[in-house]
């Protein structure tokens, strides 16, 4: 099952080991070595040594690490792949990205920072950002 009429689709349909259901919501965190197609809710983190595909019914409110990211739906959290992301017209990021290639369709969006190029990692490490400094005030 495609997602782009385009030949190079992220991640083809043979490849997806794992599915979360319209119907299904998972509290915690979910990880795989094979990919993940998401059209239910995850409250928790996801993570895939290959994809993680968000359908346009999925939802995840946490981080999602893979290699290649598709988002046809929401993620409220923190993105990385080591390779592709794209955020399809009905997909929603908010969170930051890091990402070693981006794509975004029109319509799709994401509320964050953007990290491109090859520092893209799937390290456990914490990809929170620090909160912003106060505003500036005008002196009189």
């Amino acid at each position: 099952m495609g997602w782009r009429s385009r030949s190079g689709s992220a991640v083809a349909a043979d490849k997806i080991e794992n599915v979360v259901g319209h119907s299904c919501t998972v509290r915690g965190d979910l990880s795989a070595e094979g990919a993940f197609r998401v059209d239910g809710t995850i409250e928790g983190s996801v993570e895939s040594k290959t994809a993680v595909v968000i359908g346009e019914t999925g939802a995840v409110t946490g981080n999602v690490r893979a290699v290649e990211v598709l988002v046809a739906g929401k993620i409220h959290g923190n993105v990385c792949a080591t390779g592709h992301l794209e955020i399809m017209a009905t997909g929603t990021i908010e969170g930051d990205i890091d990402a070693k290639s981006l794509r975004v369709e029109t319509g799709g969006s994401f509320a964050g920072t953007s990290h491109m190029g090859t520092k893209a990692t799937t390290s456990t490490e914490d990809t929170t950002v620090p909160p912003l400094p106060p505003p500036l005030t005008a002196v009189k």
